[in-house]
């Protein structure tokens, strides 16, 4: 049994000093400034209909964004999650979100999502608390999904000024499809913005199956044996240490008949940007390093 501190240093020498800096990758999505002009909000009258007119579309790394207009308030925050099958309870259960989607001119876009499903391929015990092996990301299949919109007109929610704008807390006066009344049952409900379409996600590219392949790849390195979890796992590992971070993240290439080049572009401290490189064929499931870096994030061992 080895253990995390052992790891990290055998990836430090490995990797001539190597420096391990922990940021997982970046959203490519970032909601706007949340800050609102005034102009903005001065122009938005309550008493309209409000609507959300919403698309998904899909990276080259197989995550999804949500992306649309509105005619909400400048700088209004919403949620956003996209949701499949029941609690047990009952209630809907979200596979992926932004909790933090903020309106800007009129417009809205989720941070970049990978769809959240059980880890039933290695064990979950053993990792370091900042690695998420719960569950594992995956590129959504292409097919419908039920987006849920939702926010909340109060201060833990919304600014003064759009609190303002929309009539006061509980923003009473607002209407159209979107909005809801907290509680119908009553002639001064307070209002939020509640609506679930129904999204079509778009087919995922060949670069993004190769990308998935090589993130869900448990791989065998020689002289230490199989990992014990998923590429994703171990890269996120060393992307939660003091010394790394993610720069440009995942990416693919095809480089043959079946074959793409898929990389991770990481930043190494003081080094600069460098690249972990694997490649995967599509053809026979097939996924091998390639350099030194990919050899690195491709194995973690027993805990």
């Amino acid at each position: 049994m080895r253990n995390w501190m052992k790891l990290t240093l055998m990836g430090t020498v490995a990797l001539a000093g190597l420096v391990v800096a922990g940021c997982h990758e970046s959203n490519g999505g970032a909601s706007a400034d949340p800050s609102p002009s005034g102009s903005a909000l001065k122009a938005f009258s309550p008493d309209r209909d409000l609507f959300i007119d919403a698309s998904a579309s899909r990276l080259v790394d197989g995550r999804i964004v949500v992306f649309g207009t509105t005619n909400l308030p400048e700088g209004l925050k919403l949620w956003v999650n996209v949701e499949e099958g029941k609690l047990p309870l009952g209630a809907p259960k979200s596979v992926a979100g932004d909790e933090n989607v903020i309106v800007h001119q009129g417009k809205f876009t989720t941070q970049p999502l990978w769809m959240a499903v059980p880890n039933t391929r290695f064990t979950k015990t053993g990792w370091p608390s900042t690695v998420n092996v719960k569950d594992r990301e995956v590129p959504f299949p292409a097919r419908a999904f039920k987006v849920h919109f939702e926010s909340y007109f109060n201060g833990a929610w919304q600014s003064k000024d759009i609190i303002a704008a929309v009539g006061g807390e509980g923003a009473k006066p607002l209407k159209g499809k979107i909005i809801k009344a907290e509680n119908p049952d009553v002639i001064d409900s307070s209002k939020t913005v509640d609506y679930t379409p129904s999204l079509t996600f778009p087919p995922l590219s060949p670069e993004g199956k190769a990308t998935s392949l090589v993130r869900a790849a448990i791989m065998t390195v020689p002289d230490q044996g199989r990992s014990t979890g998923d590429v994703q796992a171990v890269v996120d590992m060393f992307m939660a240490s003091p010394g790394l971070k993610a720069a440009k993240g995942w990416d693919a290439k095809k480089d043959g008949l079946t074959t793409y080049s898929v990389s991770f572009d990481f930043i190494n401290g003081s080094q600069g940007e460098q690249q972990a490189l694997w490649q995967a064929d599509l053809a026979t499931g097939k996924v091998k390093y390639v350099n030194e870096n990919g050899k690195l994030f491709s194995w973690a061992p027993s805990y």
